[in-house]
């Protein structure tokens, strides 16, 4: 048997195995770069799912982390709000308790240190993070409180009026002010005074905000708290007492009612500088909970990374070897190719 074997057809075996080498070179390229193999499915067979699993987990990880890190700018916001807010308390307590004394100011001033520390609880109430109202509970895209000095009047403003007429049948710079005794101003404040700043007065005239607070999932296993709302109780009191000695007329009243405002002021000051102590607390509590989270998450993730490296990385010296014998391969078959292209039989006639 005569067996026939042509330039072309060893031309064409040996472009063939060109192809093969150069797609083989091409994967250890990719595997010296990256370190990884190149084509897992192949490198792996049945262990891809398990790689997979590891790859879903690490990403449910990465998302939680970076869910962590927008909750902690937030918590780290709510908290400085509140630390302003009882620096702020404190200062005007301590106003109050000296103009019962006698030694504190005037009582138009007065009435300005709780008209600005009223702006500052509506304005540290309504901050907000990238567009979210930390304050607001699940509501987070409206403003928790309206400016109650705001021109049309705003409805708390509205409710303190309405209330003040309704009790004493004047309004609270009116001429009628004056005959207003403690006691009746003592009824007041504890009566329809106090009812705007309960609960449901509060919800009705003055917030936006829900009861229910923002939750989020901070780890695969767990659940927080990871907000507080404008209707805590230490909230409201702060503005009740601002309100009070801000707009009820404290500079048409007889002294002794003056006198009564300071009083209950003061007591409602002090009641809410303790609340906020305790929100404080509470607050550091999540922030506690959150950095714990990431430190479980980190580790987590170190874990799986470590896993899903044991499975796709590759021998760095054994891969460049490779890289290096499939480089000279591919040289050599290109110099083969050259070559017999080169032969033919007119050559040996």
């Amino acid at each position: 048997m005569v067996s026939i074997t042509s330039t072309q057809s060893l031309t064409n075996a040996l472009r063939r195995s060109v192809l093969d080498v150069q797609t083989q070179l091409s994967k250890a390229q990719s595997e010296v770069s990256t370190g990884r193999i190149a084509d897992l499915g192949l490198g792996l067979g049945a262990a891809i799912q398990q790689d997979y699993s590891y790859g879903f987990r690490a990403d449910d990880l990465t998302a939680l982390t970076a869910s962590n890190t927008i909750v902690s700018t937030r918590l780290t916001a709510t908290d400085t709000a509140l630390s302003s807010l009882a620096s702020t308390a404190q200062n005007f307590l301590q106003t109050l308790v000296s103009a019962q004394s006698g030694a504190g100011s005037d009582q138009g001033a007065i009435q300005g240190y709780a008209q600005t520390g009223l702006k500052s609880l509506i304005s540290a109430l309504d901050t907000s993070v990238d567009g979210v109202h930390i304050f607001g509970g699940v509501n987070t895209g409206v403003a928790p409180l309206a400016d109650y000095f705001s021109t049309p009047s705003s409805t708390s403003k509205q409710a303190v009026d309405q209330a003040f007429f309704g009790a004493f049948g004047t309004t609270q710079g009116g001429a009628g002010a004056a005959s207003i005794t403690d006691q009746q101003m003592q009824t007041f404040l504890s009566g329809s005074f106090a009812d705007l700043f309960s609960s449901s007065g509060w919800s009705s005239d003055w917030s936006n905000a829900t009861d229910e607070t923002a939750t989020n999932r901070i780890s695969l296993s767990q659940t927080s708290e990871t907000s507080v709302s404008a209707n805590e109780s230490a909230l409201r009191q702060l503005a009740q007492a601002y309100t009070m000695v801000a707009d009820l007329g404290v500079g048409s009243l007889s002294d002794p009612a003056y006198q009564q405002i300071l009083k209950t002021a003061s007591t409602t000051m002090s009641d809410a500088i303790s609340g906020l102590t305790t929100l404080r607390a509470k607050v550091g509590v999540m922030q506690k909970g959150v950095s714990d989270a990431n430190d479980a998450l980190s580790a987590q993730r170190d874990m799986i990374t470590t896993q899903i490296g044991s499975l796709e990385n590759v021998d760095p010296f054994e891969a460049s070897t490779r890289l290096n014998n499939l480089t000279t391969q591919l040289e050599t078959s290109y110099t083969l190719t050259g070559k017999i292209q080169q032969l033919t039989l007119s050559k040996y006639i």
